[in-house]
Parts: structure tokens; sequence; C-alpha cells
């Protein structure tokens, strides 16, 4: 009877803790841009270069080593969908080591507050920790006010090497263009 009943609490204590921080996440938009207002260039705005490095000791939106950003307006608001590495812990609390754990967030461009966050499995390339940093891969992209903006950050392979998929847009004429940073 005991062991049953800790079995039962076992599974309550695991459930609240899969469940905690979880609120409805909307899925990412199919390309980089879309369903933008007519402009790439939110009022406001925290520039990636700007936040990057401060990011994860500052929002709660971040579990630890940010893999990818995007810039989307989504329910009339602009919002950085933040990807990031996580711990994921068993039944009794103890982190596992699983380099696939990750978490996704929606963060106010503004105030960088979270807004809505889920557990995600990391692809290959997100689990790559080696190679540039995604601060340094920011400050190499050339962005700079008043253009270009970056608008995704996405890890990826390159001939077998990580390197970040960059999207930037010209806030001037809202056109993207794409390179890689290694």
């Amino acid at each position: 009877m005991r062991s049953g009943r800790m079995l039962g609490i076992g599974l309550a204590v695991a459930a609240a803790i899969g469940l905690s921080g979880c609120t409805a996440v909307p899925a990412a938009p199919s390309a980089v841009g879309q369903d933008y207002p007519g402009t790439c260039m939110p009022p406001e705005l925290s520039w990636p270069t700007d936040f990057l490095e401060s990011l994860p000791g500052e929002s709660d939106g971040v579990a630890g080593s940010i893999v990818g950003l995007r810039l989307e307006y989504s329910d009339s608001r602009w919002v950085w969908r933040l990807r990031s590495a996580d711990t994921r812990h068993d039944l009794f609390g103890e982190p596992q080591n699983d380099s696939s754990a990750g978490r996704e967030s929606i963060v106010d461009v503004r105030t960088l507050e979270k807004l809505a966050s889920h557990e995600v499995e990391l692809t290959d390339a997100e689990q790559h920790s080696s190679g540039t940093g995604i601060l340094d891969a920011a400050l190499r992209s050339g962005e700079e006010w008043p253009s270009p903006l970056i608008i995704e950050m996405a890890r990826a392979m390159d001939d077998g090497e990580p390197a970040w998929r960059i999207t930037m847009c010209d806030t001037a004429t809202n056109e993207f263009s794409e390179h890689l940073v290694h």
C-alpha cells in the first residue's frame, strides 16, 4: 500500500514538473517574415546584438544557451521565438544527460518577458555547442542601427561543421538576405 501511495505521489510530482511553465506556444510561421504587418521594424525593438549576451540571466524564457531566435508578428504583437538548451529531470527530480532537451519560448520584443514556453527536442545542429557562439555570430553578421536587422538566427550544419544561418532585413526596403556565419 505504501509503495502504491509513493508511486502516486511520484507521478503527481512528475506531472507538476512537466506542466510547470508550459503554456500554449503558437506554431511558428512556415517562413521567416510571414505575417509581418508591412515592416520588419517593430517600434521599441530590442536588437539581438544588444540583448543576446545578457538574455540567459535576465529572462526566464531561456533555459540555457540560446540555439535559435526568430522575430515574429503574432496576435497583433511583435515577439521573439527563442530556442535554448534545457535540462530534463527524471521522476525524482534528478537532472538527466540529454543533449536533445530544449525549450522554446515566446518573449515580448520590448521587455523580453516570457509569454509562453514549452519543451522541445533540439535538432542535431542545435545540439552542437562547438563553433561560434550566438553573440559572436550576431556581432559578425553586420547588424547595425538602423539597418540591417537580424530577424532569425538558426543553428545549421555546413559541410559537417556547425554554423549560424542568419536572416537579416533591410529596414528601409524590407528585403531579406540570408548568410552563414561559422
